[in-house]
């Protein structure tokens, strides 16, 4: 898992200092937020987002977990939003913790806490999850940095859930079926 860091970069006319990871390939990348780069001018106001994504992650990680009951009415109370992009290839909805309300905040985080300790393991296409299965819904969440919080939780059905030999894999629908 990659680290996020501070580094000074000059690309096309932007300069500035701006939060980086580098990818499993070693090739550094730069951290989003809204889907755009952050930048700072100065290393100090960079050094303090860092320390502020690095302190929501420390709180995310003490978070006490939900029963498993009280993290399917959690879950339940949401409006998820569905994902549009991945209609026919792989259907799912999310919830972004960042959309929420403040007081919000801190029950997604105990629902990602619960979600770390009652994981199953699960393959999508040969890439390694960790499951939370709650009644009708299994929720994941991916690209987490040590260092920040997770901020994107994932969630479809249990009919693309397959177990096979006490692992469980996605299990994709054929498109068209039941349309």
């Amino acid at each position: 898992m990659s680290r996020l860091y501070i580094q000074y970069f000059e690309c096309d006319s932007v300069k500035g200092w701006g939060l980086f990871y580098d990818d499993i390939r070693g090739v550094r990348q730069p951290h989003k937020e809204d889907w755009k780069h952050v930048v700072f001018n100065t290393k100090v106001e960079a050094e303090a987002k860092l320390a502020l994504i690095s302190a929501e992650r420390e709180r995310e990680d003490s978070a006490c977990p939900f029963t498993l009951d009280e993290a399917k009415e959690y879950a339940e109370s949401h409006k998820w939003k569905f994902a549009s992009t991945y209609a026919k290839t792989a259907p799912h909805e999310y919830l972004v913790k960042s959309w929420l309300a403040e007081e919000d905040r801190v029950l997604y985080e105990r629902f990602v806490a619960t979600m770390k300790a009652n994981a199953v393991i699960g393959y999508y296409f040969g890439h390694k999850n960790h499951y939370l299965i709650l009644g009708d819904h299994y929720y994941w969440f991916m690209g987490q940095h040590e260092n920040t919080a997770v901020d994107l939780i994932n969630r479809t059905t249990i009919d693309y859930l397959e177990l096979r030999d006490g692992v469980y894999y996605y299990k994709p629908k054929n498109i068209g079926e039941g349309e």
